[in-house]
């Protein structure tokens, strides 16, 4: 990397840091397609519009400010009081899907925390009348106007909100108690951008004072759904882990957090096991003893203790939690406790038609019905044998009308494939579509029902590896924002939720903006390469840099601000590193820049714990031992073994994986992370290590967790993937954090430094 002049400006030397080349600023079908002259002026003209006065940085999702004179100044040693209105105090919004919808007091509490956890500072928070003088301040208040904050169908809501910036104050009047919310996370995400651009260390600001631009935003969201799903159903994730994750994607202002609670591997692929040995689970815990059978492994499920509070914890930072149970496909949990339930060739499918098919399911809903905090709940309903179409239609209008008599709930289903001439789905059923083929977007909603874009062209992720050879449409195991920023592989076309049919650009194959049955889209995340082939953190680093994209295009649709792509990757960059109040990075301290030294332990006694937990992508570890020893942290270790020889084994989420002899450059560059199984540079046999040595683990998503001893490559983490249809296979990455909560062992010495060093 070149070294950079004394004189540049404190966020220019980082945007050259991170972005050497600028390789990365601009996202488009495929990054050669810029060239590299072009990519340094684009980003010449940005930091000549930045000196200009004219923002560099930009949040997501973008804000439509109209800017007057003036600056309010944010300063921690005499940091603001938040001032909430009196009046609002136990405001609550009806009109949203959660049954248990915090109040603005809530709210700004919360908000609160975020400014401690991000600044350092103590705020407090008084209720007062917006009628007495105003002092100097952050006022948060409901706004009383009927009909000022509509989504794009014209429809109210109460997720608008209002943010004047003054030199004195600022203020953030809401539609309702969400709406004053959202206005906080633009806040929020102002401050952070105003202390990037400043050029404020993280680490020496106390000093310092970051300074709004004076100006005045309305701003509401495009749509009420803007969400994101998760596969809990082929993989364990912690109470933990979904509560940081519903706290990262509030910062970029997403709704819905869709929990796929069931599910199994794909009959269709792999491990040549008999159906009933396939994983499957189930990862809700019921309290009737009777049910229990669904639960194979207790250890990974959440009792309704632990899901009541993964779901009061997202509802506090404005999202729902929509559970899903699927039925009659994607059954094994179910068909393996009742086989007789099952059809006769595919073990995964109800038998519609047996007797007691539809009670079991009825009783499953029944039990879990009363946990669900929503008023919206998902049935399944994909993938099913569409020979089988009428069953399948009497299926879902059954457990409609079943669910709504019992819990006053409405029912979402995923699009399938049902060519029946004798009956046809409730139009109460709300449809979540996911691929040409299987629905038709535009002409369910010309017949009245209620549609979710989840289309997989843009939406879908494949966590660790995609499906092929299958077409058309592998799903990237990283989400893909060049599809949202390019929709269609249209240049600069940037996606919003009207837009579902990206194989034919013209209206008449698109959603109406202005229809009210098109309720917004959510991005899902699947683990269809089974619940070993990825770590939870590697599920959040496939998602991370999605959600703001996502969240930004759901937000302002068409009529509100696009995303600057010239500034997208810096502006994102800043975001997710500060988002407040989780550390789904793990990060050690304050070194965020390469080469930083973050964790330097000489270790004496055999065994010790440290204030240090673990440390996320991307980092190098080098580790001195005289014998076998172990790292570990809550959910992670990594172990030097005597068995069979000195082997070094990484366990995370209950599965081991031993350190395997690869080549060092054995990689498909067209394919990030993978080796085929018929390349024949590499053995995949567990490499042996010395008994006593110094290693250095260097991990990245794209490279994995890799070692190497004294100097000497040895090999990588890795997972066997079955892929296709059976039809090819390989080995993939898998990329750990680094646990050093506990190290135990003949270990001389831990360091370990921000990115890859050395």
């Amino acid at each position: 990397m070149e070294q950079q002049s004394h004189n540049t400006s404190p966020p220019q030397q980082r945007w050259n840091a991170k972005y050497p080349g600028f390789q990365h600023l601009f996202l488009r079908n495929s990054p050669t397609t810029t060239t590299t002259a072009t990519m340094q002026l684009l980003v010449f003209l940005s930091l000549a519009l930045s000196l200009l006065g004219v923002e560099a940085y930009n949040a997501l999702p973008p804000v439509p400010w109209q800017y007057s004179t003036g600056t309010f100044k944010f300063s921690p040693r005499r940091p603001p009081t938040i001032y909430l209105q009196a009046s609002a105090l136990e405001s609550r919004d009806e009109d949203g899907l959660t049954l248990i919808p915090p109040s603005a007091q809530g709210f700004a509490e919360t908000f609160a925390r975020d400014l401690k956890d991000t600044f350092h500072v103590d705020i407090r928070v008084e209720c007062v009348s917006f009628e007495r003088r105003r002092v100097p301040g952050i006022y948060l208040g409901i706004d009383e106007r009927q009909g000022r904050y509509t989504y794009e169908s014209g429809v109210e809501t109460s997720e608008g909100y209002t943010i004047d910036v003054a030199e004195d104050s600022v203020r953030i009047l809401g539609g309702g108690a969400r709406g004053i919310w959202w206005g906080t996370r633009t806040l929020l995400q102002e401050l952070l951008l105003a202390r990037e651009a400043a050029g404020v260390r993280q680490g020496d600001w106390r000093d310092e004072v970051i300074e709004l631009k004076a100006g005045r935003a309305v701003d509401s969201p495009a749509y009420p759904t803007r969400g994101f799903l998760l596969d809990a159903g082929r993989k364990w994730y912690s109470a933990d882990f979904l509560k940081d994750l519903c706290t990262y994607a509030s910062f970029f202002k997403l709704s819905e957090f869709h929990y796929h609670a069931s599910d199994n591997y794909p009959l269709n692929r792999g491990r040549n096991n008999t159906w009933q040995n396939i994983y499957s689970q189930f990862s809700l815990l019921p309290d009737n003893p009777a049910l229990h059978p669904l639960v194979p492994r207790r250890n990974e499920s959440h009792n309704r203790v632990e899901f009541e509070s993964i779901q009061k914890h997202c509802a506090s930072r404005g999202i729902t939690v929509i559970p899903e149970i699927e039925a009659p496909g994607h059954a094994l949990a179910i068909t393996k406790w009742k086989p007789e339930l099952a059809l006769a060739n595919k073990k995964d499918l109800l038998n519609l038609t047996h007797p007691e098919t539809i009670p079991t399911v009825k009783a499953i809903w029944s039990e879990f019905l009363p946990w669900f905090q929503t008023k919206e709940v998902h049935i399944g309903a994909d993938e099913y044998d569409s020979d089988l179409a009428d069953v399948y239609i009497h299926f879902v209008n059954t457990m409609s009308e079943f669910i709504s008599a019992t819990a006053g709930k409405k029912v979402r289903i995923w699009g399938t494939h049902e060519p029946s001439d004798m009956s046809v789905i409730s139009k109460t059923v709300i449809t979540q579509h996911w691929q040409y083929g299987q629905s038709d977007p535009v002409q369910l909603e010309r017949d009245g029902y209620e549609i979710i874009n989840s289309e997989d062209w843009w939406g879908y992720t494949g966590l660790k590896n995609d499906h092929m050879p299958i077409m058309p449409a592998p799903y990237p195991q990283y989400f893909n924002n060049a599809r949202v920023l390019n929709f269609g592989g249209v240049n600069g076309w940037q996606w919003e939720p009207s837009l579902y049919n990206p194989f034919n650009a013209t209206a008449q194959w698109q959603v109406p903006v202005e229809s009210k049955r098109n309720k917004g889209a959510i991005m899902a995340t699947w683990n269809d390469n089974g619940p070993d082939a990825t770590t939870q953190l590697e599920a959040y680093y496939c998602i991370r840099d999605g959600i703001p994209v996502v969240g930004a295009r759901s937000w302002s649709g068409r009529r509100g601000p696009e995303i600057n792509v010239g500034t997208l990757e810096i502006s994102k960059d800043i975001l997710t590193n500060n988002a407040p109040n989780q550390n789904l990075d793990r990060r050690l301290g304050r070194g965020h820049n390469p080469g930083d030294l973050l964790f330097d332990w000489p270790i004496a006694a055999a065994s010790v714990r440290s204030a240090a937990k673990s440390k996320g992508m991307n980092y190098t570890m080098k580790i001195a031992y005289t014998s076998p020893f172990t790292l570990s942290s809550a959910r992670d270790a990594v172990s030097l073994t005597l068995t069979p020889n000195f082997t070094l084994v990484f366990t995370a989420d209950g599965f081991e994986y031993p350190l395997r002899s690869v080549a060092e450059g054995a990689f498909d560059p067209g394919h990030p992370g993978r080796i085929w199984l018929n390349d024949t540079t590499s053995s995949h046999t567990p490499a042996t290590l010395l008994p006593a040595a110094t290693i250095t683990i260097q991990t990245d998503k794209i490279g994995g967790s890799r070692v190497w001893q004294n100097g000497a490559f040895l090999g990588r983490f890795e997972v066997f993937i079955f892929g296709g249809r059976n039809t090819v296979f390989s080995w993939s990455q898998m990329a750990f954090v680094a646990p050093v909560e506990q190290i135990r062992g003949g270990v001389r010495e831990v360091k370990i430094w921000e990115g890859l060093v050395g």
